[in-house]
């Protein structure tokens, strides 16, 4: 008898993994989801950026400057002559459209200011894009004026400059781009597949059976209704585990391979804290098994069941979200208090390399206290006749 709920964990997890749509959903869908988005979004980018750059098309306004030469020096622009610039760059004929006074190269050369105007288009990536690289090609020009008119002045360029900054972090070997973006996105992303990662199965093993007809041969095995609860239980927290570290490889991968766009993001995380990350990930699904569960019994159909779920993924949302800016140094003690906050910030200090023991058990012992207090929960739902029985 104290083996069933053992009992119960296979068969359900062997019913769930019979449900293509269960196993599509929670391990492939996520698998192949995130490489091809970001794939995509990174081709995307990247295709905008070097048609854009390869020829950046410009609608040059004005009479004969020394900057119209300078633009045409320069081996990817290409000037093009119009009247009518504005409707051209509404077109995309061309990306935008650089306007020069007349008397230009006059007031230059009695040291006065002069302007040069951009028209572009704020509704097209391309003209946004073409918009950087020209401003940076006047900057330089703008430069080289500078500098002409100091030497002719007799004076060291290098005046223009009395400061060189140097940026230099306090850990050079951790110094990464890819860390901090984790901080931000790996709580985020955890917290949510959390969430969402269990919830099919929830459904499914608890208003499905309902729905189906199937709970009630179930409750009339050998069984408890304590053995029947852990062996579903267990069963949606693994299908959930299985479900996050779907999604999280997914992301890795899109990382890893897709996200051109976000050029070299190098990431150096050591094994006690992927350790420590993995257990606060196996804690929160069974949080979140638990409470999907017992709402999943509560409700009378697979529908109500998703409707009634659908304020646990917002809250849960809310809160992620709500740490994803947040600095974890200047985080106070407090902040460890708060549901799902301060898992999220436990995970940003796994990531950077922090350990406080401080925080590490106030995030645990409250994590505890969720679990407990969430199959509790869930227990109350799954003894309750009226809820049981609820169709």
């Amino acid at each position: 008898m104290s083996n069933l709920w053992g009992i119960v964990f296979k068969k359900e997890l062997k019913d769930l993994f019979r449900d293509r749509k269960t196993v599509i959903m929670s391990v492939v869908l996520p698998l192949v989801l995130f490489p091809l988005l970001f794939g995509l979004i990174g081709k995307g980018v990247k295709s905008t950026t070097e048609k854009v750059t390869k020829e950046v098309k410009i609608a040059y306004v004005g009479g004969e400057s020394s900057f119209k030469k300078f633009l045409s020096n320069v081996p990817n622009i290409k000037l093009i002559e119009t009247k009518d610039y504005q409707e051209e760059v509404r077109k995309g004929s061309v990306y935008l459209a650089v306007v020069v006074e007349e008397d230009f190269d006059k007031k230059l050369a009695q040291d006065k200011m002069s302007d040069i105007k951009i028209i572009y288009d704020s509704e097209s990536t391309n003209s946004q894009t073409a918009l950087d690289v020209v401003e940076d090609i006047i900057n330089k020009y703008k430069d080289e004026i500078v500098k002409r008119r100091l030497e002719a002045r007799g004076i060291d360029v290098s005046i223009l400059n009395p400061i060189d900054i140097k940026n230099e972090p306090i850990d050079k070997e951790k110094a990464n781009q890819g860390a901090l973006i984790l901080t931000m996105l790996l709580p985020l992303y955890l917290i949510i597949y959390a969430i969402t990662g269990p919830m099919a199965a929830a459904v499914d093993l608890g208003a499905g059976e309902k729905e189906r007809g199937t709970l009630e041969p179930l409750l009339t095995t050998q069984a408890s209704r304590m053995q029947l609860l852990f062996g579903k239980l267990l069963a949606i927290s693994v299908m959930g585990i299985i479900g996050t570290t779907s999604s999280l490889t997914g992301l890795y991968i899109a990382f890893k391979y897709s996200m051109d766009f976000m050029g070299d993001v190098g990431l150096n995380i050591s094994i006690g804290s992927l350790i420590l990350i993995g257990i606060t990930a196996i804690i929160l699904n069974m949080i979140f098994a638990a409470v999907e569960l017992a709402i999943s019994i509560y409700a009378r159909s697979f529908k109500e069941a998703q409707t009634y779920l659908s304020p646990v993924t917002i809250i849960g949302m809310i809160v992620a979200y709500g740490t994803y800016m947040m600095d974890v140094k200047s985080a106070s003690t407090i902040m460890f208090n708060i549901p799902l906050a301060n898992v999220s910030l436990i995970i940003k200090e796994f990531i950077i390399g922090i350990y406080n023991p401080v925080h590490i058990a106030i995030t645990f012992a409250w994590a505890l206290v969720y679990i407990i207090a969430a199959i509790l929960f869930a227990r109350y739902m799954f003894s309750k006749e009226e809820v049981v029985f609820r169709t």
